[in-house]
């Protein structure tokens, strides 16, 4: 029994340093200042060896000290800080309060003109927003290529004059850098909680990219749509201080949503906080969790299909884009 537990334990061991070592072979590759401290050891090791003339401990200790400084060494090497970013990441949204808290005016507000995915006029506007007057929020989810398992998830912010303000934690590109699940994994980008109109954020994957687009209305009081907006405010400026790297499976675009639905869902069992990584369920589970506006008797599919936008709801993302698919929606 006994060597059945150690060789079991032995082959997991073997099989997390394995996985490990394969991580530490793209942080050599995609940020090769990590080879420094890691040529180190692998010469203190090499100097041992001579002088010992024999193996300096057990191979495996060496190999998991190897991994760990490749850990440590991923955590203490900054985010990106680029001369220039990409266009549609240039800028940081940035937040003033009023001195009594209730008026919130954000400048940089992506609103991009466009005639096609890649041919487009940058445009930014400023907004000052009451957040007494917050109505309530939706979930946005996303999807491409036929994927069901991965999605882009963003947030609608809803305001009784009939304005929505979109956040959407993206991928921020310095410029000549292609993205990559891979190079998601080894800070190569940074993180940007981008804040944007409905027009812009969400008609650029309806009319342009025709991506599979669910606006998806929550039961948020407005109390909670204000508490969730303030939350990702927090966030970005966070990202903004601090330079945040972009992480494909821990600080992607759902890491922030995942937190403030805690809000609204607040029975959603811990694992779920995994959801960023398979985050297409998300969807699913603010439904089963009764997080979402649904009609009686509505069955998932029903309501998801209810809530798909199609692709060129309001063509030319007319100024009457964020009525347009509301409309739809309500009207399925």
């Amino acid at each position: 029994m006994k060597k059945a537990l150690y060789y079991t334990g032995l082959g997991l061991s073997i099989s997390v340093l394995s996985i490990g070592l394969l991580w530490s072979l793209g942080l050599w590759y995609y940020q090769p200042i990590s080879l420094v401290p890691a040529i180190l050891l692998l010469a203190a090791w090499g100097a041992w060896y001579f002088k010992q003339k024999k193996y300096p401990g057990h191979i495996l200790l060496w190999l998991w000290g190897l991994l760990l400084l490749n850990i440590i060494t991923c955590k203490l090497i900054p985010g990106p800080q680029p001369e220039q970013w990409q266009t549609p990441w240039a800028r940081n949204p940035e937040f003033y309060f009023s001195d009594d808290g209730h008026l919130l005016t954000i400048s940089n507000i992506r609103d991009f003109e466009y005639r096609s995915e890649t041919d487009y006029t940058p445009r930014y506007r400023t907004e000052t927003y009451d957040l007494r007057t917050i109505t309530g929020a939706d979930f946005a989810a996303c999807h491409w290529d036929g994927m069901e398992t991965v999605c882009h998830t963003m947030m609608s912010f809803n305001f009784a004059d009939g304005r929505h303000l979109v956040v959407s934690a993206e991928t921020r590109l310095p410029v000549g850098e292609e993205q990559s699940a891979i190079g998601g994994l080894y800070k190569r980008y940074g993180l940007l909680y981008l804040f944007g109109t409905e027009e812009d954020i969400y008609g650029l994957r309806t009319n342009y990219r025709h991506e599979d687009l669910m606006l998806m209305p929550l039961k948020a009081t407005p109390e909670k749509a204000r508490e969730m907006l303030l939350n990702f405010v927090a966030l970005q400026q966070e990202a903004a201080a601090h330079h945040t790297a972009y992480n494909t499976v821990a600080d992607n675009c759902s890491t922030g949503v995942i937190k403030t639905f805690r809000s609204v869902a607040p029975n959603m069992p811990w694992y779920y906080n995994f959801l960023p990584v398979h985050n297409g369920d998300i969807a699913r589970v603010l439904f089963e969790h009764g997080a979402v506006q649904t009609r009686p008797g509505e069955s998932f599919d029903a309501f998801r299909k209810r809530c798909y936008l199609g692709y060129d709801p309001a063509p030319n993302t007319a100024p009457g884009y964020s009525e347009a698919i509301r409309t739809k929606i309500n009207t399925k």
